[in-house]
C-alpha cells in the first residue's frame, strides 16, 4: 500500500479518452470522463481507436479497474493493477504487431450553456508556468503529439491564473482549467520520438513508444488578440481588495467539464 501511494502522489495520470496529462485525479480535469489513472495503468488501453473495445465485457472489466486506481479507494488499487496486467497481456498477444500507441481524433470544445466571449490582452496576474521549450513564462501552453495523419497521441495543458485586460472596460480573471483551441496556425511545431526531454516535461514516461510531431502553443504576457470562452462570474479576490472596491472583479473560471476555451481572435475573425 505505500508503494502504490508513492507511485499515486508521483505518477501523471492520463485520461483515455481525450489523452489529456495531468496531475492526479478521479476524473478528467478538462473532458470530466472517468477514465482517468497512472499512465503506467492505462498504457497499455492507448492502443486502442477512441477506446473501441473489442466487447462489452472487456470495458466493463476496464471500468473497474481504472475504478480501483482512483484516488477514492486507492485500496483496491493492487487488484486492479493484477488484473489490468491480465488483462493486456491477453489483448497484446493479439496485437503484436502494434509498436506504438494509436491516435485518436479530439472532440471539438463545446462551451457551456450561458457562456460569453470576450477580447482583450493577457496580463499577468499572481504567477506563469513554465514552458516545456525553453523554460520561458507563460501563461497558458497547450502541448500536443500528433501522429502523421495528425491525430492526437498525448496532450498536456498548463495554465496559471491571468488577468484579460478589456479595452474600455475593467480586467476579468481567467482561472481554472483551460483548454486551448483554434487551428493552431500560430503554434510551433517539432519532431519528437521516445526519450525526448520535452516529452518528459509533459510527463510522458522514458519507455512509452511515443514518435510523431509536438505542436506547442503558448499563451505569453501581454499577448494581444484572445479570445476567451466562458461563464462570467463575479467574484472577491484578495489581492485586487487595495485596487478595487472589496476586490469584487469579473471571473471566468473553468471547472471540470466545463474549461474556459482560449483562442486566438485573429483565427476566429479568419473562419479559421
Amino acid at each position: 500500500m505505500s508503494h502504490w501511494k508513492g507511485v499515486e502522489s508521483s505518477s501523471t495520470f492520463c485520461c483515455v479518452q481525450c489523452r489529456l496529462l495531468q496531475p492526479p485525479t478521479t476524473t478528467c480535469v478538462e473532458c470530466a470522463a472517468p477514465m482517468t489513472a497512472p499512465v503506467e495503468l492505462v498504457r497499455e488501453l492507448l492502443y486502442y481507436r477512441d477506446m473501441q473495445i473489442g466487447n462489452h465485457r472487456d470495458w466493463a472489466m476496464v471500468t473497474a479497474f481504472l475504478a480501483g486506481s482512483s484516488l477514492a479507494i486507492p485500496v483496491l488499487a493492487p487488484l486492479a493493477i493484477g488484473s489490468m496486467v491480465a488483462f493486456a497481456v491477453g489483448k497484446f498477444r493479439a496485437r503484436q504487431q502494434r509498436r506504438g500507441i494509436v491516435g485518436i481524433d479530439m472532440p471539438q470544445a463545446a462551451a457551456a450553456v450561458g457562456s460569453t466571449t470576450i477580447y482583450g490582452v493577457a496580463r499577468r496576474f499572481r504567477s506563469t508556468v513554465t514552458s516545456i521549450l525553453d523554460d520561458a513564462p507563460v501563461l497558458v501552453e497547450h502541448a500536443v503529439v500528433k501522429d502523421r495523419a495528425g491525430a492526437v497521441l498525448l496532450r498536456r495543458c498548463e495554465a496559471a491564473p491571468f488577468l484579460l485586460e478589456i479595452e474600455g472596460s475593467g480586467p476579468v480573471l481567467i482561472t481554472g482549467v483551460a483548454r486551448v483551441t483554434g487551428a493552431n496556425a500560430l503554434a510551433q511545431r517539432f519532431k519528437v520520438v521516445r526519450g525526448d526531454p520535452r516529452l518528459g516535461r509533459m510527463g510522458v514516461p522514458a519507455d512509452l513508444a511515443v514518435t510523431g510531431e509536438l505542436e506547442v502553443t503558448s499563451v505569453t504576457v501581454d499577448r494581444a488578440d484572445l479570445a476567451i470562452t466562458g461563464m462570467m462570474e463575479e467574484e472577491s479576490v484578495v489581492e485586487l481588495a487595495f485596487h478595487r472596491d472589496g476586490g469584487r472583479i469579473p471571473v471566468m473560471r473553468g471547472r471540470i467539464g466545463a474549461p474556459v476555451i482560449v483562442a486566438d481572435r485573429r483565427l476566429i475573425a479568419a473562419g479559421l
